[in-house]
């Protein structure tokens, strides 16, 4: 493996610490958020519109009917297509829509076909500081009691909350400890239920889950998660380690990341967190290399120079590549890793 000599800084922003709670992804959104607006609705004034974004991929959708005194509520997984700017919602009972993501981080909804929707009536969402909303929707997720306890993580976001010992708990406790496969095990149940801020025993408020209705318990079934492989080109690679070393964020900044994308707009781009970088790529089944690379010239925090030189030096190397689950390796030569990175903002 290649020999590289970080400056002092440049090694400490490799090694950082964990982001904080809102950066900003490879898309252009900073994460976690919430997105607003009134949209038009064809038979009442108008459908409020409040979307919470978290960088996991998960999502609540709460859309009001104004002077209709109806809430429809929708939680579900996104992901981003890159050829597009897309941010493209998966939600329960098969609802999707499309969102395209603009320059100053609003979403701009889309038609059924994907196209941007011609017309002098608003269909933007402004963003803004995360603001949860509650949630309430049938749900199905794995439960684990423990030590007087319960957890649900829900299916369709991957996310976990605390169960709320309130309302038809004690019928989905009871339910647990009948079909539970062994003590503190998951078990898959679904419920009627809202996501809701609580105070906890412990700690500070968090989001959870009350239980209005317990429905049934599934044994010895789990929540589908499997990913397609996904394809060298249209998909966000975030870059993890560089020539061996682990690489961060930086705070506040566009995280590491490659993006190759065919058709109009055939290229590679990406940044260390700091300048962008354009060019060309050439690959076939196995091989793959750079050609005619342009930067911005942005003045970056200090070592981040070397994080880039360091970056380019890996990219210029790079002769061959392989995917293994959602993990691309970059290879030089003797075959030795240059660069890793893994899938980000994929379907599910």
């Amino acid at each position: 493996m290649r020999t590289l000599i970080f400056a002092a800084a440049a090694v400490a922003a490799l090694t950082a610490a964990a982001p904080l709670a809102a950066d900003r992804g490879a898309h252009g959104l900073t994460l976690p958020a919430t997105f607003s607006g009134v949209l038009p609705c064809a038979d009442c004034p108008g459908i409020r519109h409040h979307l919470d974004v978290w960088p996991d991929q998960g999502y609540v959708l709460r859309r009001e009917y104004l002077d209709r005194d109806l809430v429809v509520d929708e939680t579900g997984r996104w992901h981003v297509d890159p050829t597009r700017d897309a941010l493209v919602l998966r939600g329960s009972g098969g609802a999707m829509s499309e969102w395209r993501i603009d320059a100053n981080e609003a979403l701009h909804l889309l038609d059924q076909e994907g196209e941007s929707i011609e017309s002098e009536l608003n269909y933007t969402l402004e963003t803004g500081p995360l603001d949860p909303t509650d949630a309430a929707l049938p749900l199905s997720g794995m439960l684990v009691y423990f030590a007087d306890a319960a957890v649900f993580t829900e299916c369709l976001t991957g996310q976990t909350f605390p169960v709320m010992m309130e309302e038809d708990y004690l019928a989905l406790e009871r339910a647990y400890l009948e079909d539970r496969p062994a003590p503190a095990a998951p078990l898959l149940v679904r419920v009627e239920g809202t996501i809701t801020e609580r105070e906890q025993m412990e700690g500070p408020p968090r989001r959870s889950l009350v239980v209005s209705r317990f429905h049934h318990v599934t044994p010895d079934a789990g929540c589908a998660a499997a990913r397609a492989t996904p394809e060298l080109t249209n998909t966000y690679w975030r870059l993890t380690h560089l020539d061996g070393m682990p690489v961060n964020r930086l705070a506040g900044r566009t995280e590491p990341h490659l993006l190759f994308l065919e058709g109009e707009r055939s290229g590679v781009s990406g940044t260390i967190g700091c300048n962008i970088f354009r060019g060309g790529f050439e690959r076939t089944d196995h091989t793959l290399q750079f050609s005619q690379f342009a930067t911005t010239m942005m003045a970056c925090p200090p070592g981040v120079d070397f994080l880039e030189a360091a970056f380019s030096r890996a990219l210029g190397d790079t002769q061959g590549f392989e995917i293994v689950g959602q993990t691309l390796r970059l290879m030089g030569e003797d075959s030795s890793e240059t660069a890793r990175l893994r899938a980000v903002y994929t379907p599910f």
